[in-house]
């Protein structure tokens, strides 16, 4: 037997008007999140962190290409940098790359796990150990969670 078209086209059509609202709530939650994250006053414009480094925008955009500072872009257009990714110095901070190799090209990746906190760094944030000069207790952290060991 089997059952009648009209009922199973409706039935397909209901669960995909589910699944594509579910879909559709899920991303503007996404995005939302992605707006207030980005509008906090630690998030700071291209200009402003080249002028943090004490260098120009094009570079600033040059870097982030490289994968050698976070820019973050978010449902609206042009970049927002997270400025504690400067040292003391102006500098970003060099682990930067090796991060990205470890977790992926995501520079939102790369920003969740610097501002989680982590037991295995007794439950600082990356950032807190980065600071401390724990970069390789850091990008050890970085690499267990790339790997799945989790220790």
């Amino acid at each position: 037997m089997h059952p009648p078209e009209n009922q199973d086209i409706a039935g397909t059509q209901a669960a995909e008007r589910t699944a594509g609202s579910g879909l559709a709530r899920a991303k503007a939650r996404g995005e939302a999140l992605a707006a207030s994250i980005l509008a906090h006053e630690d998030m700071v414009t291209a200009e402003e962190l080249a002028r943090r480094m004490g260098t120009t925008r094009v570079t600033v955009n040059a870097r982030r290409h490289a994968r050698q500072l976070i820019g973050l872009e978010g449902p609206t257009r042009g970049y927002r940098y997270p400025a504690w990714q400067l040292d003391r110095d102006g500098r970003p901070f060099a682990i930067i790359p090796n991060l990205f190799t470890a977790l992926g090209d995501s520079p939102w990746t790369i920003y969740r796990f610097l501002t989680q906190r982590h037991p295995e760094l007794e439950g600082r944030t990356a950032i807190a150990a980065l600071e401390k000069g724990e970069d390789k207790r850091v990008l050890s952290v970085a690499a267990s969670i790339a790997e799945g060991t989790f220790a």
